[in-house]
């Protein structure tokens, strides 16, 4: 009754506004809607996660599969991200579609199929940003969460915003958030970020706008800032029956 009553007040608070009529179409907004201070939350998040010394996060994934007759596939994984300082990072997902780990100490990074038992080795960058650079641009190889070293982090993607919302208060896993939204060229998408003055992200929603079926990713995160974190987990070492393979350029995979 309270939600009908609440429709009803709504639809009888229209027919009295002035000059309104039933078949006038709505009138688009076409001015961008820029919140500064949502921005601002967005890059201090950013700023806050590039400086923490040590972390590991887990996170339960979800992302979408257009087949071509248009219906979407929702595939699950879960997700483990531990780092120490800017130069070593392991990573793991582990899902429905494949399983993958990234060993990186510094000097080399490593992708492994633990199943294929195949690896591949490059050397890399002293730093963990400037070396998932090197493997997304150079090889065409996303290593998992790895936007949470890039929120911020750049201005063109802030001046790539053209609407950046605050949204409300929300509660994701017990903890107290505030829910955000942008949207950008091609993509919508949504952060649900701590309310503390030590921000860390609580859940990220990007939806696809630019392909057929809309197709969406999510990731729940969930933190540990004081990890027991054993160095030789960040440098591979093959074991019996794993075979070494090259890296294939993203320029030798088959692109245009």
């Amino acid at each position: 009754m309270k939600a009908n009553a609440s429709v009803f007040c709504l639809l009888f608070t229209l027919a009295l506004a002035p000059g309104a009529r039933a078949d006038d179409p709505p009138t688009p907004d076409a001015t961008p809607t820029i919140n500064p201070q949502v921005v601002d939350k967005l890059i201090d998040m950013g700023n806050h996660l590039r400086g923490l010394p040590t972390f590991q996060v887990d996170a339960e994934v979800s992302r979408d599969i257009v087949l071509e007759s248009g219906q979407k596939i929702k595939t699950e994984a879960s997700t483990v991200l531990k780092v120490v300082g800017r130069d070593r990072m392991y990573a793991k997902t582990e899902g429905d579609v494949r399983t993958r780990e990234f060993f990186y100490n510094g000097k080399k990074l490593t992708q492994y199929s633990p199943f294929l038992k195949y690896y591949t080795t490059v050397d890399a960058p002293p730093d963990v940003s400037d070396t998932l650079h090197l493997i997304e641009n150079h090889y065409g190889i996303q290593v998992p969460m790895e936007d949470l070293f890039l929120f911020g982090s750049d201005q063109a993607q802030i001046d790539a915003l053209k609407e950046a919302l605050y949204v409300g208060p929300s509660t994701i896993k017990g903890q107290l958030c505030d829910h955000l939204a942008f949207r950008q060229e091609g993509v919508d998408w949504q952060l649900w970020i701590t309310r503390s003055d030590k921000p860390l992200p609580c859940k990220l929603v990007i939806t696809t706008t630019d392909e057929p079926g809309f197709p969406e990713y999510s990731a729940v995160y969930r933190w540990n800032l004081k990890p027991g974190i054993k160095d030789s987990i960040f440098t591979f070492a093959p074991r019996k029956g794993d075979v070494a393979i090259p890296m294939k350029k993203a320029s030798d995979q088959g692109g245009e």
